[in-house]
């Protein structure tokens, strides 16, 4: 059972355990994968047709792509930086670190263009997604470099990595969604 007593936002959470046969569907889902449900599914879960939407999204895009994983991680930080999305960050750190990115590549993704940890490959995918995530414009030189080094379907699920994270972005600044706490 979800502690209703801490805010996980400007929104409470939706009551879990949930009454909605689709939402109920969904938690169990969530905590089968994860543990736990984050605040992010408590806030959408008071649009149960929504999250379920997104959910098969946001996996399509995580699971069913050819970018490596570790590097979609990489990506969705520096979006969630760009962006200011603390909420973002606290969720992907971990995840990024599973994925197989490095503690050290994690934590210097902000500053990807001083470190030598970074390959062409990822140099060419931050250097898209900083420029696509700020103003949605991406120069000729830019997407040029991410060209090379991606193939056309690449190209096109980093971008949608890049629509997505900005638009959760924010949507969880706008509703305050609480960071997720460090889990040990």
């Amino acid at each position: 059972m979800a502690d209703i007593g801490s805010p996980s936002s400007r929104l409470p959470g939706a009551s879990d355990p949930p009454e909605d046969p689709i939402l109920a569907e969904l938690y169990a889902r969530i905590r089968a994968h994860r543990g736990h449900v984050l605040n992010i599914h408590r806030v959408a879960g008071h649009a149960p047709k929504l999250l379920r939407a997104q959910a098969a999204y946001a996996s399509a895009m995580r699971n069913d792509a050819s970018l490596p994983r570790d590097l979609q991680e990489l990506v969705i930080l520096r979006i969630a930086q760009v962006n200011d999305s603390a909420y973002e960050q606290s969720v992907h750190r971990p995840i990024a670190v599973a994925c197989g990115a490095s503690p050290g590549k994690v934590d210097a993704v902000a500053s990807w263009r001083n470190s030598a940890l970074f390959d062409a490959r990822e140099r060419a995918a931050l250097g898209f997604v900083e420029q696509a995530a700020r103003s949605g414009e991406v120069d000729d030189a830019t997407f040029a470099t991410a060209r090379q080094a991606f193939s056309l379907q690449e190209i096109v699920e980093l971008t949608a990595l890049v629509a997505w994270y900005v638009g959760n972005s924010r949507f969880v600044r706008a509703l305050r969604i609480a960071p997720e706490p460090e889990r040990i």
